[in-house]
């Protein structure tokens, strides 16, 4: 307790024996004395409560300590963080009658859920969010006897949202002398050379730390039948992203993933002029 409440006990006691003093004075004045020494009484009583009382709600923490649950009622701000017990199934109940249920408000983060485990499996309860032992979150959406209603939202696998860009952005075009001219370089494909591109060049407004992008990516004027492909990093996966004929121009939407610096991979196996268009990204 503080000196402040400590002092008002002191005076609260100091009245007590007063008026104990008083009914002990009275003791012997008769019958007429009988009703003020009942109130004296009464009153004395009332200050031993309030004393008892103050003693007991004020040896209570303003705030829960740290690891100790938070208490009920009162304005918990203390600058370590504090627990909730755990009533049956349920940490915590949160009902709102006509707005938020919950309101989180922080400086570094404003909620933390801690990573434990497997994926959920069976039938979930819609609303409910999950993070399992591998870092992949999921939200039950429906009741369906099918896949639970569990729905991944993300996860280290993941790319993340996709963003569309205002508009599709140029980011490169092999022909020489066309926009963007800085980038290069502006020649056509030799057969199964790998040519590593930039799609955040000239201003796409693809972050460095993109994990994919969705691009059109356009043959022009290939010299011979065959195809061209488009992926993040490391090999050439023997995978096609278009197929084409000789002087065919022809286009293909395609979504890749993302090397170091939001880069990708492009090789024909023919002689061709290529471009990149960037639609959107994920992150």
């Amino acid at each position: 307790m503080n000196e402040r409440i400590e002092a008002r006990i002191a005076v609260m006691e100091a009245e007590i024996a007063s008026l104990k003093a008083m009914v002990a004075a009275d003791g012997d004045e008769g019958a007429q004395t009988s009703d003020r020494r009942g109130m004296v009484k009464l009153l004395a009583a009332s200050a031993v409560g309030a004393v008892a009382g103050a003693a007991i709600f004020n040896a209570q923490p303003a705030v829960g300590a740290q690891g100790d649950p938070v208490l009920v009622g009162t304005l918990n701000t203390s600058t370590n963080a504090t627990g909730f017990t755990a009533s049956g199934d349920h940490a915590v109940n949160a009902f709102g009658q006509s707005g938020v249920g919950i309101v989180s408000d922080g400086g570094l983060a404003n909620a933390l859920f801690t990573a434990s485990g497997a994926a959920p499996s069976g039938l979930g309860l819609p609303g409910v969010l999950f993070v399992d032992g591998a870092g992949d979150w999921w939200a039950a959406t429906v009741d369906s006897p099918v896949d639970g209603g569990w729905r991944k939202l993300a996860g280290p696998n993941t790319a993340g949202q996709l963003h569309i860009l205002p508009s599709p952005v140029r980011v490169y075009d092999s022909r020489p002398g066309l926009a963007p001219t800085a980038v290069g370089p502006k020649v056509p494909t030799v057969g199964f050379a790998v040519r590593i591109l930039d799609t955040t060049a000239n201003g796409s407004g693809v972050p460095a730390n993109a994990r994919a992008v969705l691009i059109n990516l356009t043959i022009t004027g290939p010299q011979a039948p065959g195809f061209a492909s488009a992926w993040a990093t490391g090999a050439f996966p023997g995978t096609s992203s278009i197929n084409f004929a000789a002087g065919q121009s022809i286009a293909a939407t395609t979504v890749v993933g993302c090397g170091p610096s939001a880069t990708i991979q492009v090789l024909a196996n023919t002689v061709t002029d290529f471009l990149v268009d960037v639609i959107g990204f994920y992150q």
